[in-house]
């Protein structure tokens, strides 16, 4: 493929032919996943702006202070939707289009697994310590965002463990 095809901007509306119905296609399962990750990565593009004009227009300090958090996280998923889409699009298109998803070797050193459970079990001690300071807050009164603060720093500390799990079972 040239380097037409490769600047070429993805949309969902982009029709992706089938294996085996002409050079460049792919299977009806990778043109689902293309457009599922197109539509979403233009979705999330979409809210951006919304919480954009949320957190600049809005007067109340705490909830623009939320909508930040939530900003923050949705241009974190609005790059990775477009890595993921990247990555399956060089696969598919045999093209390499940055940036993208790295790959994964599977294979895991055993400095960097024992670093890993040691992570790991850093990470659920924080979880009880998390746990024991939200308990802790639901009687402060005073303080009502904070227990969110910890109810949103517990998620994290799940989704942390979680990928220390996935690359502790990579080894």
């Amino acid at each position: 493929m040239g380097d037409e095809q490769a600047a070429r901007p993805f949309t969902a509306w982009t029709h992706y032919p089938m294996r085996g119905s002409g050079e460049g296609a792919f299977s009806e399962q990778e043109g689902n996943l293309l457009a599922i990750l197109g539509t979403h990565g233009e979705r999330e593009g979409a809210v951006l702006n919304s919480y954009a004009q949320l957190v600049e227009h809005c007067e109340d300090e705490g909830t623009r202070y939320l909508g930040q958090l939530i900003l923050d996280d949705e241009e974190r998923h609005h790059r990775i939707i477009d890595e993921m889409l990247n990555q399956v699009r060089s696969v598919v298109e045999d093209l390499d289009i940055e940036p993208k998803t790295p790959s994964m070797v599977g294979r895991v050193s055993d400095d960097l697994l024992a670093e890993t459970k040691r992570l790991l079990a850093f990470e659920k001690e924080d979880l009880a310590e998390l746990r024991r300071l939200r308990k802790d807050l639901k009687h402060a009164k005073a303080f009502p965002l904070l227990s969110l603060l910890v109810t949103l720093m517990i998620q994290d500390t799940r989704k942390h463990i979680e990928i220390l799990k996935f690359i502790r079972s990579s080894a």
